[in-house]
């Protein structure tokens, strides 16, 4: 492996773990908002995701855009891209759909959650003369699926690790 591709996949593997990171914040909120209906503890939890998204934002991006990077030097400077090999492929493709499939999800739960306390879906201010309906707020919490989520996220990180360990075809 040469010192650039060795420099990349530590990059993108840096990436992903700062990812993880930031995403086990989200992650742990939205397991902790299956129990919890204190409203101000439901905001806390919240203002607490929204601020690990930045971080996650940029882990990301640092995540894909090594990975990608590592296809064109990898190989032994050959690349990956064009082998005939498609794991690679395969990878990026599942990450993007994973992304594409647990963004929405989680942000559109978190969102109907948000709004059930009183929290402004832009700023994430709290209007202080919000009364919040423990129906709405019970209803809004048991609308989520966060064992479904937890599944795909995992699952997902675990089948993309086996995928660029492996390289099964």
């Amino acid at each position: 492996m040469s010192d650039l591709h060795t420099w990349i996949v530590f990059i993108h593997v840096a990436g992903v773990l700062g990812f993880l990171v930031a995403h086990g914040v989200s992650a742990g909120v939205v397991l902790r908002l299956r129990t919890e209906r204190d409203p101000a503890a439901v905001r806390t939890l919240l203002d607490l995701s929204r601020r690990s998204v930045l971080v996650m934002s940029v882990a990301i991006l640092v995540w894909l855009i090594a990975g990608i990077a590592a296809g064109f030097t990898g190989n032994g400077g050959a690349g990956w891209w064009t082998t005939g090999r498609y794991w690679i492929w395969v990878s990026l493709a599942l990450a993007i759909a994973i992304f594409g499939v647990m963004t929405p999800m989680g942000r559109l739960y978190l969102n109907k959650v948000r709004a059930a306390v009183g929290v402004d879906l832009k700023t994430g201010a709290v209007d202080p003369s919000y009364q919040v309906d423990p129906q709405a707020l019970e209803a809004a919490i048991a609308s989520g699926r966060p064992m479904l989520l937890a599944t795909i996220g995992v699952g997902g990180v675990i089948v993309l690790a086996w995928l660029m360990m492996f390289r099964p075809f």
